[in-house]
């Protein structure tokens, strides 16, 4: 859609899929977050009037990415227990990770590429055993760009 045509999502999903060299994977997350980038600038001791300092890069954020607990087999759990053996392997594998944002009828009306990315961070949300809820995990991912293609 372009900007005459474009209408605000408002109940929207989304999915995420991961895509090695010879591989790929979707997933269902409940939620992501970490979606960004920024313009790195030089430090400019500014005298009142000048501009800031010229851009030298660009940052981007990290990706939050949560969802019920999946099984060994799952192949994104797969991928990140190989990464965080990477002492035992010799190597990590990045992938990129396609985000697209979805409408009612499953529409793609945005779609985001993280490249590179790898995981830096897992975890698990809170067990107790006194309450009725589904077990999730937390991935954290690191990447070297983000590219808006929709």
């Amino acid at each position: 859609p372009d900007s005459n045509t474009w209408k605000p999502p408002v109940l929207f999903h989304f999915s995420v899929e991961f895509q090695w060299m010879l591989a790929r994977a979707s997933a269902s997350f409940a939620e992501v977050d970490g979606l960004g980038q920024e313009l790195v600038l030089e430090s400019n001791v500014a005298r009142s009037g000048e501009a800031p300092g010229y851009p030298k890069g660009v940052k981007v954020g990290d990706i939050v990415l949560k969802r019920a607990l999946e099984p060994l087999s799952d192949l994104i759990t797969i991928w990140v227990q190989c990464c965080f053996n990477f002492t035992e392997i010799g190597w990590i594998e990045p992938c990129n990770v396609a985000i697209s944002l979805l409408d009612e009828e499953d529409i793609i009306v945005a779609r985001w590429h993280c490249l590179r990315a790898i995981p830096i961070k897992w975890s698990t949300a809170g067990l107790d055993a006194s309450k009725s809820e589904i077990a999730t995990e937390t991935l954290t991912l690191r990447y070297t760009k983000l590219i808006r293609i929709i």
